[in-house]
């Protein structure tokens, strides 16, 4: 009596864990400036305290996050390349696309600022200081979102970088490329919340801002709906980040006391 007893409190807790939820989560592939300026690494905390919800966060290019998207490999994105948003909601549609908040791009280089960057009266302007003097350049050269905004400057500028010796194409994500830059003393692009995160340990400093074509903005997509149980975490997520409090801790977010976006 006693193991038939046993046996059938067996399988009541057998079938009762059975019916368990099962972790819920979602993935997320988003540009390697958010993680570089700190504000995923929030996110990912703050959702999963208000929703018990997991993000499983990829970190990649703007454009290699699209991408995944596209092949059905994430469930939401978060880029910085508008021009590609756009083609890729026009070719492959989307639930939701809406632009989310604002920083801008900054021209970073060393203290010395050799090429007199600080002077330039645009960010085409700057470019041609760097490039006229010769001075070492470094690119992202990785599809991201900073790399077409710097692709875009070299056009305005007139300038087809790589008739410069001292062009370097590093495939690097911001982070890195930043301390790249340091250690090599060079010129590049940077989003502003990264290089102020990080400015403390780089030998560069902030040269050039402020032009209206620098404006830097994120946009978040929510693919058409798919049949992944995750879909309905990342609807989730969305809503949280454009009405709910994921909204407010973007806006209230801060690098060393400086404001580092401003909402859509």
């Amino acid at each position: 009596m006693r193991r038939a007893f046993a046996l059938v409190a067996l399988a009541l807790l057998l079938a009762a864990c059975s019916r368990e939820p099962k972790a819920k989560s979602f993935i997320l592939a988003t540009t390697t400036t958010m993680q570089g300026s700190g504000v995923l690494p929030m996110l990912l905390t703050e959702f999963k305290r208000d929703t018990g919800v997991d993000i499983h966060p990829l970190m990649l290019s703007s454009g290699q996050a699209l991408r995944m998207a596209e092949q059905h490999e994430s469930d939401v994105t978060i880029t910085h390349d508008p021009a590609a948003e756009r083609r890729f909601v026009r070719m492959n549609g989307a639930k939701l696309y809406q632009q989310l908040m604002w920083n801008d791009f900054v021209i970073v280089g060393p203290p010395n600022d050799p090429a007199d960057v600080a002077h330039a009266i645009s960010a085409a302007d700057a470019f041609r200081r760097i490039d006229r003097t010769h001075r070492l350049f470094m690119s992202r050269d990785d599809q991201s979102g900073t790399n077409t905004k710097e692709r875009a400057i070299w056009k305005a500028a007139l300038i087809v970088p790589e008739f410069n010796p001292a062009y370097l194409k590093m495939g690097q994500p911001m982070p890195a490329l930043l301390r790249s830059s340091s250690e090599m003393r060079a010129y590049t692009l940077s989003d502003r919340a990264t290089f102020e995160q990080l400015a403390g340990e780089l030998q560069l400093r902030l040269l050039y801002a402020g032009d209206p074509f620098l404006r830097n903005v994120y946009g978040v997509i929510l693919p058409r709906a798919s049949s992944r149980p995750e879909a309905a975490n990342a609807e989730r997520f969305v809503d949280w980040l454009l009405h709910g409090r994921g909204h407010s801790l973007l806006e209230r977010y801060e690098i060393k006391g400086k404001r580092a976006f401003h909402m859509m």
